[in-house]
């Protein structure tokens, strides 16, 4: 607050919050902002960088992010000796995943979240930490759990394409099993992780999208290991939109 002087009487003014503290406070405000918009039928958005980045069609359930590409944080020399290779598809450009993921975005995980729900996704929240935590324990069954939630299709789509492409034209999988997204939800972990996850292409309780077809004792055990299919993604650091398209669920 500041004080200042009117004659002799003293006037005290609250403090005005800077420009940085507002963008953090409408980042906050983000999820309840996308899940009121969505019980209202509106398409209601704060003007921030990560608002810009992010595009929600509740009628055709749909999901837009907008992100960058980094082929060498995902696969890179360093990423293969140091970090997680072919692990993270999308993570918050400030999380602790960023630097190992083939694609950074300006919207938090907390948001995607919020997004997936006001399009009409339901997470599964079927992961606690010990699916991670106990990935080296060959007694422990947690890190075999399978992510659960919404069905969610996953392409990409940049300048000068029509439609979105698959991801699985994109990335090549050895394993064979392919990709079985869902909405996996695991809000409850994201202070625990503070990896700004937002799509893994394992069954991550970090993850708020998280592939079913494998899990995170097939990372440890390197079942798979996902790698671009070469030619077929931008270059590095280009634009393109990540889209979440909402799936009915599979017949039992």
């Amino acid at each position: 607050m500041r004080i200042a002087a009117c004659g002799h009487i003293p006037i005290i003014e609250p403090a005005r919050p800077s420009r940085g503290s507002l963008n953090r406070r409408l980042q906050d405000a983000l999820p309840l902002i996308l899940n009121l918009a969505a019980t209202l039928g509106l398409a209601l958005l704060p003007t921030t960088a990560a608002a810009d980045a992010l595009r929600v069609d509740s009628k055709r359930g749909e999901v837009r992010v907008a992100a960058t590409i980094h082929p060498d944080r995902f696969q890179g020399a360093l990423t293969r000796h140091f970090g997680m290779p072919g692990y993270h598809l999308l993570a918050w450009e400030k999380g602790g995943a960023a630097g190992n993921a083939l694609l950074t975005t300006p919207v938090g995980d907390r948001a995607l979240h919020a997004a997936l729900i006001a399009a009409g996704a339901s997470p599964g929240n079927a992961l606690g930490m010990d699916t991670w935590e106990a990935r080296r324990d060959s007694h422990s069954r947690a890190p075999e759990k399978v992510i659960e939630g919404t069905p969610i299709w996953i392409g990409l789509h940049w300048a000068g394409r029509a439609e979105p492409v698959p991801l699985a034209q994109l990335l090549e999988d050895p394993g064979g099993k392919g990709f079985e997204f869902r909405f996996g939800g695991h809000l409850a972990n994201i202070p625990i992780w503070k990896s700004g996850c937002g799509i893994c292409l394992y069954s991550c309780p970090g993850a708020k999208i998280g592939n079913a077809a494998y899990t995170v004792r097939d990372y440890v055990d390197e079942t798979t290991r996902f790698r671009i299919r070469a030619g077929r993604l931008p270059p590095k650091g280009a634009s393109v939109d990540l889209v979440c398209r909402l799936q009915a669920p599979p017949e039992p």
